[in-house]
């Protein structure tokens, strides 16, 4: 299926909509690829002193007036494929080019992946970057065959709940099809969701916001999901963006994860660092 980015100028863009990273974990390899990308608003992550803090900071490595970020997705191939987040689907936001989705399907393909293939889907949350592809315009499953992993408290919060914005109606119809039909589970802490891959509860950005962690070997690499945005925040931990919904416990989990970066090793990745590149824990996590 092509997606609107197909036509976009950005399409091929190493920083954002062409972004396609593999890291190795033990004797796994984890393969990171863009459904799309996000136009970051200027003011959206930094601190009250500094509401630019981030889009100064990326700005320097793209081109002028504009910074551009992923829509990061994490596949985990083997007998029985993992992907870790939807993308924002082959959408527009609004029209306005701020997000434009579409190339998931694509991408995995080329790594000889059909939906239908994916065993388990894990969501780090219910923000629509990241959901997209969970359901096709008719509200049908994309990925048929694959176990739905949810945090419990971001669906009794975006589903069950008030809160906004609310999953577009072709997820929403998708997410209650895989509940009927047994598809769809609920998590709260930590849980092994496949062999290699563990849920951890994020909670802040959204309020059941999930970290993957992806192990093998000794190794392992972290899944921010939107916990961080960019690899700065690792040593910027007051750094927050405009769309946590908890922004004092968003900072609670930023300091524990980079502190647990520092003592326990490995990579961290979040969906929208630029290039889909990871980081590494900086010394003294809890400094600002």
């Amino acid at each position: 299926m092509a997606g609107p980015i197909d036509s976009h100028p950005l399409r091929d863009d190493p920083v954002s909509g062409g972004a396609v990273t593999v890291l190795p974990v033990g004797n796994r390899a984890l393969i990171a690829v863009s459904d799309g990308f996000i136009v970051l608003n200027p003011d959206f992550l930094g601190t009250p002193e500094r509401p630019t803090a981030a889009y100064d900071a990326l700005r320097p490595r793209q081109s002028p007036g504009q910074v551009r970020m992923p829509l990061g997705c994490f596949l985990l191939p083997g007998e029985d494929p993992v992907l870790i987040d939807a993308g924002f689907g082959p959408h527009y936001y609004e029209s306005r080019g701020t997000m434009i989705g579409g190339r998931l399907l694509d991408q995995i393909a080329r790594q000889g992946v059909r939906p239908e293939d994916v065993r388990v889907l894990g969501l780090s949350h219910l923000h629509s970057d990241h959901i997209g592809w969970v359901g096709d315009s008719r509200g049908e499953p994309v990925f048929p065959n694959a176990q739905t992993f949810i945090g419990r408290a971001d669906w009794e919060h975006f589903i069950d709940g008030p809160g906004e914005p609310r999953p577009p109606g072709h997820v929403l119809a998708a997410l209650r099809a895989l509940a009927d039909r047994g598809r769809l589970t609920l998590v709260d802490g930590e849980q092994d969701i496949a062999p290699g891959v563990r849920r951890v509860s994020a909670a802040g950005h959204t309020p059941g916001h999930s970290l993957y962690v992806i192990h093998d070997a000794g190794e392992r690499v972290l899944l921010f999901g939107d916990a961080m945005y960019c690899p700065q925040q690792l040593s910027s931990l007051d750094w927050a963006a405009a769309s946590d919904i908890d922004p004092v416990l968003a900072r609670k989990t930023r300091e524990t994860l980079a502190r647990d970066l520092e003592r326990h090793g490995g990579q961290a990745l979040g969906c929208h660092f630029p290039e889909l590149v990871g980081a590494r824990a900086l010394a003294d996590p809890g400094r600002r």
